[in-house]
């Protein structure tokens, strides 16, 4: 048989290329009988050859030999089996399968409009029935079983609120020799990154904040005797950067004066807990009540605790009691359950309330927020929350926010919170966590050293070429700000240190004073502000890297490795395993520097 024959070549171009019904082959291979020539065919759209045209006749034949063997079961077999038995459909059938292949390829021919002509081929042709042949056979094995989705076994996936600050650009002299920010010691940035790396996952680039991840962790900074704060400047060759040369990494630290836990102001505490239903579990309320409880038990008599829960409504949960009450206030923190959604606004609104019914001067009257902030009832947007957090500042009360549950969490929305509130920002991602800050740093946590506190680095255009601030990208100050106190600045309690990092470009042979630093503060809200200048020398620079601190260092490589994990411009040419390298050359025997090495270890997998 030729591969042009052109009976067949009609037929199967009708058959597998779906240009004519195929209940129709039948008449059109009689008709090519009759007359001796091939059926007329529509003109095809160009396409490709089709592949079984090269395959030659003995397919041809094949096709139309099992195209024939399904018109006579459909016409003969079938009628007979079904009229003695139910039916059967066999899925796996190839007959049946090609046959309804090709009907429905020739239904939608028919329905196509045909544009050469002008004709409607829909109102034409005749709708075409499918015909599916059927075996006997046993019936088709049952399909698998798939289990029904468990959602605590496959959670979704994490949805946390995180916003992008990007770094700080190098600033020429030249242009401007004075940089301005309000100085605080928030270090959830930090926390939120490890509860990521402890789970086995990278942090998005967008929770590194540089600054809390420095802040983190203690310098050995000498404590001021009488006087709020202390200031430091220390300066070495940079290890880390895109352009070594003449490049130094400069240090600036504050330290707030410590004070006795037998002499700190006794304590108005307003705990808002978020009691959501996406507070639900161990993690989430469970860890909220376990360092709540690990606060009040180090609580003194004097000090006073009220408790106010929100889901969908707010409502009082405990009104203030003496904290020689512990009882009934564990028991009231114990009693929380999760349930409805997330009202922040009423639970603040209510909160607020409770503060200022029960303000007292002299003590420090705070707000404490535990929440995933999640808000998505009332008052949900940051501006509505802002200001009433604002106002309520200005009347003496503060706010510190604390975020639990790490996968469906506003980091943004409660750093924004802690930051107005003249508070603090923190995560807590385990108990461990907790009574760092309620049990080894109560005191810091309670009670404020300087409110409102601001730096200002001056640096000399003859020696600094050019600089840049590590972090605080957020907490930017406009430089003739400095002294006006109606703009906010930071908060930094008892015993508390904050850390200043800048990478400088210096001229060649430069000599002389490097930078001079001032810190503003307040010490109550109706004090006068206060300064304490601190300056450096080229002289004070160490010569080498090797050649600073300990201390220093550990600064310096966890800049690093916060500007690695936020994929920061300026490590681009950094690397994890140069960090790890150099802090184990330190061997620091401090527990929190031993876990910085075991987390760069886990994001360098």
């Amino acid at each position: 048989m030729s591969e042009v024959d052109p009976i067949l070549d009609a037929a199967l171009d009708e058959l597998l290329g779906g240009k004519t019904p195929p209940d129709l082959v039948a008449q059109t291979l009689a008709k090519a009988s009759a007359t001796g020539h091939a059926a007329p065919k529509l003109q095809p759209v160009a396409r490709p050859r089709p592949l079984w045209r090269a395959w030659g006749g003995g397919l041809a034949a094949a096709a139309l030999l099992v195209f024939g063997a399904s018109l006579f079961y459909s016409a003969v077999v079938r009628p007979q089996y079904e009229s003695a038995s139910p039916r059967q459909t066999v899925a796996s059938n190839p007959v049946s399968g090609a046959a309804e292949a090709a009907n429905a390829a020739a239904n939608q021919a028919a329905r196509l409009d045909d544009s050469r002509f002008g004709v409607n081929r829909t109102a034409d042709l005749p709708r075409v029935q499918t015909m599916t042949p059927s075996i006997p056979g046993p019936p088709p094995p049952a399909p698998p079983m798939v289990p029904r989705e468990d959602p605590a076994a496959n959670p979704p996936k994490p949805q946390n609120g995180f916003k992008a600050h990007g770094s700080n650009p190098f600033v020429d002299t030249e242009d401007d020799k004075l940089s301005t920010f309000a100085l605080e010691h928030d270090t959830g940035s930090y926390t939120v990154a490890r509860d990521f790396l402890k789970r086995g996952q990278k942090p998005p680039e967008e929770a590194i904040r540089a600054e809390e991840f420095i802040n983190y962790f203690h310098y050995g900074y000498n404590t001021p005797n009488s006087a709020p704060f202390s200031v430091y400047m220390d300066a070495a060759p940079s290890r880390y950067g895109t352009d070594l040369k003449n490049c130094v990494l400069l240090r600036v630290g504050v330290q707030a004066r410590v004070i006795d836990v037998r002499q700190r102001k006794p304590a108005v505490l307003t705990f808002v807990v978020d009691t959501s239903g996406s507070m639900e579990g161990d993690h989430r309320l469970g860890l909220v009540k376990r360092a709540l409880a690990l606060l009040v038990n180090e609580l003194q008599e004097g000090d006073k605790v009220g408790i106010v829960a929100f889901g969908t409504e707010a409502r009082t949960v405990l009104e203030p009691r003496d904290a020689g009450s512990k009882s009934q206030i564990l028991a009231a923190i114990d009693s929380l359950q999760a349930e409805g959604s997330t009202n922040a606004g009423a639970g603040l609104k209510v909160g607020y309330e409770m503060a200022r019914a029960n303000w007292r001067d002299g003590r420090t009257n705070r707000v404490v927020l535990c929440s995933d902030g999640v808000a998505n009832t009332g008052v949900s947007d940051i501006e509505g929350l802002v200001k009433l957090i604002v106002e309520n500042r200005r009347k003496g009360i503060t706010l510190s926010s604390l975020g639990f549950g790490l996968g469906h969490m506003d980091d943004h929305l409660l750093e924004t919170l802690g930051d107005k509130g003249d508070g603090h920002y923190a995560y807590i991602d385990s108990i461990e966590e907790a009574k760092r800050m309620f049990v080894d740093s109560l005191t810091g946590a309670l009670e404020v050293v300087g409110r409102d506190v601001k730096m200002q680095v001056e640096f000399n255009p003859r020696v600094v070429k050019s600089y840049r601030l590590i972090g605080y990208v957020n907490r930017d100050v406009k430089d003739e700000d400095f002294r006006n106190d109606a703009v906010d600045g930071g908060e930094i309690g008892a015993g508390h240190a904050a850390t200043a990092l800048y990478e400088l470009k210096l001229y060649d042979d430069a000599n002389g004073p490097v930078a001079t630093a001032t810190v503003r503060y307040k010490t109550d809200e109706e004090d006068q502000p206060s300064e304490i200048t601190t300056e450096l020398f080229t002289k004070d620079v160490a010569p080498t890297w090797e050649g600073a601190s300990n201390e220093f260092r550990l600064a310096g490589n966890v800049a690093e490795f916060a500007e690695i994990l936020g994929k920061s411009f300026y490590a681009k040419e950094g690397s994890l395993e140069a960090v790890l390298a150099d802090l184990q050359s330190l061997r620091m025997t401090d527990e929190r520097v031993t876990e910085l090495i075991e987390l760069i270890k886990s994001a360098s997998k």
